[in-house]
């Protein structure tokens, strides 16, 4: 450790899932005066997961032990936005934070729903067609109702301390939108970050490995047996990665039911954004799927 003192995170970018986190993570951290985690702990989950929380605040404090004089140290964890699923992490956050930054990408709700099935499908074995995973998931219908995750932060950290910005903009315009973060960061605009460094990171695939059998398996979810199935095998272990990998096959992305499932999205997110709207006090013309010809 360069310097003892402990290192308390006081920037958190804290998603939203699948909307560009592990790109802007890297951005910030191309910053001098920004110390972002590191892999393999680019995401700790520390406040979230109670494996990680039980590992105690040193085990967390030891993933910034290389940071010297940053101004921010940060770290960035999509689960800290998933209410209600996951609750009390901003809670958990100020305790430990209270003076922190909090920093929120979102992305076109539905484009980022439909992401996450793809995900779902090569990552927890979905096997369900996307319109009836994505509609009985609330996993991901929460995920991409942005008013509801963002409001206990507006709440704790006050809106001065809270940067909310969308993946399309980053994507559009990267230089402009990381000069207006590092401003509202009150660090210096005028460093030299070349623009072909900002490359898309962890980009989406063509193809998904889908485990076989899982429309039959998918049925399962949220019963008992499927309930037993998950302590019998736990999550992220090399056990389960080999597993999956030997029983999974590649398949290509598909628009099989996506235009169905715009369709069904479409009511139900729409007046989420109006409401993010609101508390936010913009509008985001640039979500084209979920205003289809109606945007603002």
């Amino acid at each position: 450790m360069t310097d003892q003192t402990v290192k308390i995170p006081n920037l958190f970018l804290i998603g939203a899932m699948k909307s560009a986190t592990t790109s802007l993570h890297s951005y910030l951290d191309m910053h001098p005066d920004i110390f972002m985690s590191k892999r393999p702990w680019k995401e700790p989950q520390f406040f979230a997961k109670e494996e990680n929380w039980n590992k105690g605040f040193d085990w967390y404090y030891g993933l910034f032990k290389e940071a010297v004089h940053e101004k921010y140290i940060g770290e960035s964890s999509t689960t800290y936005s998933r209410l209600p699923i996951i609750s009390g992490v901003p809670e958990r956050i100020y305790d430990v934070s209270p003076h922190a930054k909090i920093i929120y990408i979102m992305r076109d709700p539905i484009e980022r729903a439909i992401s996450q099935y793809w995900w779902e499908v090569e990552s927890s074995g979905e096997g369900r067609k996307m319109v009836h995973a994505v509609i009985n998931s609330d996993w991901i219908m929460n995920v991409s109702n942005y008013a509801l995750q963002i409001k206990p932060y507006l709440e704790l950290f006050g809106n001065q301390n809270v940067y909310t910005l969308t993946t399309e903009e980053l994507q559009n315009s990267p230089t402009e939108t990381m000069k207006k973060i590092f401003a509202w960061l009150d660090l210096s605009t005028g460093i030299n970050i070349a623009q072909d460094t900002y490359k898309v990171f962890n980009p989406s695939k063509e193809q998904v490995n889908r485990l076989i059998g899982s429309g039959y398996i998918s049925h399962l979810k949220g019963t008992l047996i499927w309930k037993i199935l998950k302590k019998l095998v736990p999550p992220n272990t090399t056990f389960r990665r080999r597993v999956r990998k030997l029983l999974s096959k590649p398949v290509e992305k598909t628009d099989e039911g996506q235009e169905e499932t715009i369709a069904l999205l479409r009511p139900i997110m729409l007046p989420q954004v109006e409401e993010l709207s609101q508390l936010l006090g913009k509008d985001f013309p640039e979500w084209k799927t979920v205003y289809g010809k109606n945007a603002p």
